[in-house]
């Protein structure tokens, strides 16, 4: 299981616009996904951020993304990739463009 989290406090309240409308989109395809909102991932000069974190999976931190239905859709395309089987390990063929140049971290699962 993935859990998308989403910065509430990014860009003025832009992060909790980004945070609903995610959720939103998340029921309307009857997504099972954990989304979640975090005040502050300290990202701010990049924001609005968002993350993608499961056990035993590689975690992500992107940024640069816009409260609009393209960073929506991106951001839920990318969670259902990493939920998949595996080490969640994201190939930059399947990323949506926003988030091939928002990335701003991968981190190695836990049990590495």
């Amino acid at each position: 299981m993935s859990t998308l989290v989403i910065c509430t406090t990014c860009a003025d309240g832009q992060g909790q616009l980004l945070l609903e409308a995610a959720e939103n989109e998340a029921l309307a395809r009857d997504l099972p996904l954990t989304i979640r909102g975090q005040a502050c991932m300290a990202a701010c000069k990049q924001s609005c951020t968002a993350a993608l974190q499961g056990a035993g999976k590689h975690s992500y931190l992107f940024g640069l993304l816009a409260a609009d239905e393209t960073s929506v859709n991106a951001l839920l395309d990318v969670a259902a990739q990493h939920a998949e089987p595996g080490d969640g390990l994201l190939a930059w063929s399947r990323r949506p463009s926003c988030l091939k140049t928002g990335l701003l971290a991968r981190l190695p699962p836990l049990s590495w």
